[in-house]
């Protein structure tokens, strides 16, 4: 067999780490800052990080060499330069920022002039050379805003301050006087010293003042180097803090002519890392900060040193470069660090879960105990026993040798136990049970035996636990032990399928006495077991999925009593659970959805003020029982894992709490965990429709109101909280009203998306929790008219209600009309029976009486003729009826019907009479249709110029034509008969003239007779068409 000893390395490690734990609460120790990185595959625009400003809103902005860039805790927006878009910048290269109260954004570009980012549009205005009163020069290296808001700009060309009023610059420069003016305007840096004074460094390496009443720039006395001046930082004592490219760090005491000079002096301890000083920060504790080439740095004006932090390899939390460009303190005191790799944010404050227990090298960490000496015990995976004496630092470690029977069994601790005697136990894996004595640091091993049933009932531990009466309880994979340390037997307890009082299973967890004395204990698939040590009876507490007051899970790991006499549980996959009444078994659980961030729980320790805190495989949670409320605590707050291990917690004498887990073990102060009471400002950041940004005419971080149009179904708007504090840790809620009748838990998510809206007036509601889980009170809202289409709209609707009723109005009105139309019909055909039925008749009936009389008298030529003109007003009855009825007929409307029957009458009467005749009609009249009354009138007028020629005319041939001429039928009818005089009296004394002139007006048709004697007749009828 292999011996493994404790390598000698590590022990060095150990023992400096501890050393660094114990001096851990110095403020002074610089590697202890955590930092949180942002590259350009975060959405940085460039890694290159020149300038940092945060503006009224709270947004920041990030000048890089690749555009200007708007980081809202969630993402970044880019704006770039582009010729093709209105308001644009005026270069990518941006070297400098400044921020306005207004909430405007100045830009320094390289190229490109001055810039001005207006946030109600979202665009730019531009500032470049082109004559008085213009920028001497487009290379902006440096803008400042000074205490009355004005807005200076140093260029190539000098210092320029804008004229608000008139968009003016007034050009400041070194006089004629001055050596080296020429080469000297080359600006730098701005700032403005606590006289009011605004001061630039320049390229040549002067430190000037501006004259506002002469427009010069008067240089410092006594200031004699000739190095670049970087940045220029004041102080509260009317004091300058200089930054050279060369020449390290000097401070200038503007009252008394005082300099200091601090340079790099390779080996020193406390002294600048580089000569190359890139930027300067004097933070809102008048603290120095120093970016240089080399690292980042802190003045401590205490010690005259400077505290360094630089990149390290394989520190993911660390600097990610040693070349800083820039440096910021944002609102919230979070401070930020731009970098030629990314931008880089840091908390000074002291972190309490970066107090670092020194455990890394032992690996994962099972167990957690500390004795009566304050001396901390950690049993590691594979590395075997670890004792840390805090008051010296110093380790002690025990491991297994398989030489040495007294040596620790096995390096695979699960279990630890100080007993009150001075004893520790411990717990082994596979190898049972071993009891060191301290004072030899030798092992008493207990194992199980087969044959032996008072020995332990397996040699996997999991758990050590004494009463207050002293006995010791040793939990296995086999049963429960009470433990006899002087015998070494033990009572075992075991599961019994067949018995209802026993150990609920086999796999115990944890063991516990409470106040009252009472014995629980927590297994594994078992629940929970009430012992009773005086009978060996257990009462079972099982989960219950049809009772939802039942205990939450089978598998119970952790548990403790809080100060109330509350029993609290750590289950695995069952969150938290209290028991609120024994006697029922009646339980209260706290899962995920309450805000436990896992709901397998693996130790658990009260901080002695009524929290509970619980390791659980997302972090570390803090348990308030009075509200219900949990924080969660991750590798995002500094804890060195997420995911812990089962049995490896404690809370030490002095309240820190611990807690193992695989990759060591972290020890705080509750008391020390910072909290964040501040809610976060929520803002909008952008308006999307169908997943593309749109633009609108007022930002949509400064607009109250969107109008949408039925086109825009489908939108989404995005949203930030501008607090910087772990923003992966934001939660939002939104809400919007008049749709959503719950405010929606968008967990992290910064965007609300919606479809399909009805037509109205709605208002969107976000809001926004921080780090800590503080919600802000009322968020931000706006407004959403969603317009309807435009057959929703009032006027058309006014418009087709009107419409709807014109419509009603004309069918009445057509209505009426058909009944007057067809109450016309019947009068006609009414009047036309009387007219001519009637009057037929009653000539029929006085010439049958007259026939009947001479038949009587003999007379029976004179009977023959009445019968015969009885007969003759017979025929012209049943023409007349025949009329009346086709007339009346719709499906004779068509004038293919009419010129039909037109032919046939004509054919009938001339025919009879011996006239050639010839009837033409032209193809499209036989396309249209006439009304019943006028096909009436068209026909009878027509019959009655066909029987005047037949009768009186002598033709001998007839012409009749049908034409359909601009929207008129026209009817023709030609003979060559002898014609007549129209002003003489009617032949025979007939109407026939009259009754034709009568019918044609009845129609509206223009009728018109040409003839003479001796010249035959021409008639034309025109009937207009509909």
């Amino acid at each position: 067999m292999m011996r493994f000893g404790f390598p000698q390395l590590p022990r060095l490690y150990f023992l400096l780490a501890a050393c660094c734990w114990l001096l851990a609460s110095s403020w002074g120790l610089a590697q202890n800052l955590t930092f949180r990185t942002l590259t350009s595959q975060n959405g940085l625009s460039e890694n290159n990080v020149y300038a940092i400003a945060q503006d009224q809103r709270g947004f920041l902005w990030l000048a890089t060499q690749d555009g200007l860039n708007r980081y809202d805790g969630a993402s970044f927006r880019v704006f770039r330069s582009d010729p093709q878009v209105r308001g644009s910048l005026g270069s990518n290269f941006v070297l400098a920022l400044a921020t306005d109260k207004k909430g405007g954004v100045w830009v320094g570009t390289g190229g490109g002039g001055l810039a001005c980012f207006d946030p109600l549009t979202e665009r730019f205005r531009i500032y470049e050379t082109g004559g008085p009163g213009t920028l001497a020069d487009n290379f902006v290296r440096a803008v400042y805003a000074d205490g009355q808001g004005r807005i200076w700009a140093g260029t190539e060309g000098g210092l320029h301050l804008l004229n608000a009023a008139t968009g003016k610059f007034r050009l400041f420069k070194h006089g004629p006087g001055v050596s080296g003016s020429v080469r000297g305007n080359s600006i730098r840096s701005i700032a403005q010293s606590s006289d009011g004074r605004v001061w630039v460094g320049t390229g040549e390496g002067r430190i000037s003042y501006a004259n506002e009443q002469t427009g010069e720039l008067v240089p410092l006395a006594g200031w004699q180097h000739g190095d670049a001046i970087k940045d220029l930082e004041p102080t509260r004592s009317n004091g300058l803090w200089v930054a050279t490219e060369h020449m390290g760090l000097y401070y200038l005491g503007l009252n008394n002519n005082q300099q200091v000079h601090y340079q790099h002096e390779p080996g020193t301890e406390g002294g600048l890392p580089s000569d190359d000083i890139r930027n300067l920060l004097v933070d809102s504790q008048q603290n120095l900060w120093v970016g240089t080439a080399a690292g980042m740095c802190r003045y401590n004006a205490r010690t005259n040193a400077f505290e360094v932090w630089r990149h390290q390899q394989n520190a993911p939390r660390g600097l990610p470069t040693d070349k800083v460009h820039s440096l910021f303190e944002d609102r919230s005191g979070l401070y930020w660090v731009g970098t030629e790799h990314g931008l880089s944010s840091f908390d000074p404050r002291p972190n309490a879960f970066a107090q670092p227990i020194p455990l890394r090298v032992t690996g994962s960490v099972w167990a957690i105990a500390e004795d009566a000496r304050r001396n901390l015990w950690f049993g590691s995976e594979a590395l075997g026993l670890h004792r840390l004496e805090p008051r010296t630092g110093r380790i002690t470690t025990y491991r297994h040798n398989e030489n040495d029977p007294e040596s620790l069994p096995e390096d695979f601790i699960r279990a630890l136990l100080p007993d009150r005697d001075g004893r520790l136990w411990v717990g082994t894996q596979s190898q049972g049970l071993a009891c060191l004595d301290p004072a030899t640091g030798r092992f008493r091993r207990f194992r199980h035996n087969p044959a032996d049933p008072t020995s332990l009932s397996d040699d996997f531990i999991r758990c050590i636990y004494q009463d207050k009466q002293g006995r010791l309880w040793v939990g296995t994979e086999g049963g429960l032990n009470l433990f006899d340390p002087v015998s070494g037997r033990s009572a075992v307890y075991r599961h019994n399928p067949r018995d209802p009082r026993s150990l609920s299973s086999n796999f115990v967890r944890c063991v516990f006495q409470d106040k009252r004395g009472r014995i629980w204990v927590g297994v594994g698939g078992g629940g929970l077991s009430l012992f009773d040590p005086r009978t060996g009876h257990c009462r079972a507490f099982r989960a219950n999925q049809t009772d939802p007051h039942s205990l939450s899970n089978n598998f119970v790991r952790c548990m403790l009593e809080d100060e109330q006499g509350r029993l609290w549980l750590g289950t695995e996959g069952g969150g938290l659970t209290c028991m609120v009444d024994a006697e029922k078994g009646r339980f209260v659980t706290y899962r995920e959805r309450q805000g436990l961030p896992n709901n397998v729980i693996y130790g658990m320790s009260a901080d002695g003020r009524g929290g509970l805190w619980m390791a659980t495989n997302k972090g570390i949670a803090q348990f308030t029982p009075s509200t219900g409320k949990f924080r969660t605590y991750d590798t995002r707050d500094g804890l060195p894992q997420d995911e812990h291990n089962a049995g490896a917690y404690l809370r030490a004498a002095d309240g820190r709490l611990l807690f193992g887990g695989p990759n060591g073990v972290v020890a705080f102060y509750p008391t020390a965990v910072r909290h964040n009471p501040v809610p976060p400002p929520v803002v909008l950041t952008r308006f999307r429709k169908f997943n593309q940004p749109s633009e609108l005419d007022t930002s949509i971080t400064e607009s109250r109101e969107i109008r949408l149009t039925p086109r825009d179904y489908l939108f989404s708007i995005e949203f930030a909280a501008l607090n910087y504090r772990l923003p992966d840790k934001h939660r939002f809620m939104y809400k919007l009203e008049n749709f959503d009748d719950t405010w929606i838990d968008a967990g992290n998510q910064h965007q609300a998306t919606y479809t399909n809206l009805d037509p109205g007036t709605y208002t969107f509601r976000v809001r926004a929790a921080n780090n800590d889980g503080v919600w802000s009170p009322s968020g931000t809202a706006l407004r959403l008219i969603v317009e309807p289409p435009w057959y929703q709209t009032w006027w058309f609707r006014i418009l087709a209600s009107w419409f709807v009723f014109g419509l009603l109005f004309l069918a009445y009105r057509v209505r009426v009309s058909q009944l007057l139309a067809l109450e016309r019909v019947r009068h006609n055909i009414a009047r036309d029976l009387h007219d001519d039925m009637g009057s037929t008749l009653s000539s029929i009936s006085i010439l049958s009486q007259l026939a009947r009389t001479h038949q009587q008298r003999g007379s029976v030529e004179q009977s023959s003729q009445l019968l015969e003109q009885i007969g003759e007003s017979s025929r012209r009855m049943l023409d007349s009826m025949d009329d009346i009825v086709w007339a009346i007929n719709p499906a004779h409307d068509s004038m293919e019907s009419v010129t039909s029957r037109m032919r046939s009458f004509a054919s009938d009467v001339l025919e009879a009479r011996g006239i050639d005749f010839i009837f033409k009609v032209a193809p499209e009249v036989t396309e249209h249709r006439l009304p019943m009354r006028a096909r009436r009138e068209f026909f009878l007028l027509f019959k009655e110029a066909v029987n005047n020629l037949a009768k009186y005319s002598k033709a001998e041939f007839a012409s009749i034509k049908l034409d359909y001429e601009n929207r008129n039928l026209v009817l023709r009818v030609d003979d060559n008969g002898v014609g007549f005089d129209p002003n003489a009296p009617a032949q025979g004394g007939g109407n026939g003239m009259t009754n034709m002139r009568s019918r044609a007006a009845a129609i509206k048709a223009d009728l018109h007779i040409d003839t003479a004697p001796g010249q035959g007749t021409k008639l034309q009828l025109r009937v207009p068409m509909k």
